[in-house]
């Protein structure tokens, strides 16, 4: 068997129903401010739920090696002045395609989310998803690569 890496992989949900999602919060604040919640008003927030839960994607993403990854970096990076300026959107939109394992619903419906429709899908991200799923795809491709001592302090 071969000697290689094995990359991380982590899942990143991404709610594509965003008003869905205003409307839940706004039902939950009103439950959490009456002294007495109706039942309706559960029954129909746990329904609401299980909406966004039907247009949430899952997807799995897995870290790129150093070379791809740093290609993406540097293909998205601008130096101004004496700043570097990146690219987020356009990081997240090159990475993700060559990073995507599987995609699914929340409710645990598979999707095949290739091409234009993951295409469409980032560019329709909000600043924040992009922000969160940066951070993700980060975290992926820069990963902890020695144990630290503190861990091996633990264990004796």
């Amino acid at each position: 068997m071969p000697i290689a890496v094995k990359p991380i992989t982590k899942d990143v949900e991404i709610v594509t129903d965003l008003q869905l999602m205003s409307d839940i919060i706004d039902l939950s604040n009103r439950i959490n401010s009456q002294d007495k919640p109706s039942k309706q008003d559960k029954e129909r927030l746990a329904g609401m739920v299980k909406d966004l839960d039907k247009s949430t994607l899952v997807l799995t993403l897995r870290g790129l090696p150093s070379s791809p990854w740093n290609a993406i970096v540097i293909d998205h990076t601008q130096v101004k002045g004496d700043r570097a300026v990146k690219d987020l959107q356009g990081m997240v939109t090159d990475a993700v395609p060559r990073m995507l394992i599987k995609a699914r619903y929340k409710d645990g419906e598979e999707i095949d989310l290739g091409g234009e429709d993951l295409a469409g899908l980032m560019e329709s991200l909000t600043d924040i998803q992009v922000a969160d799923l940066i951070q993700t795809i980060q975290t992926l491709n820069t990963p902890i690569d020695a144990l630290p001592k503190a861990v091996r302090d633990l264990i004796g």
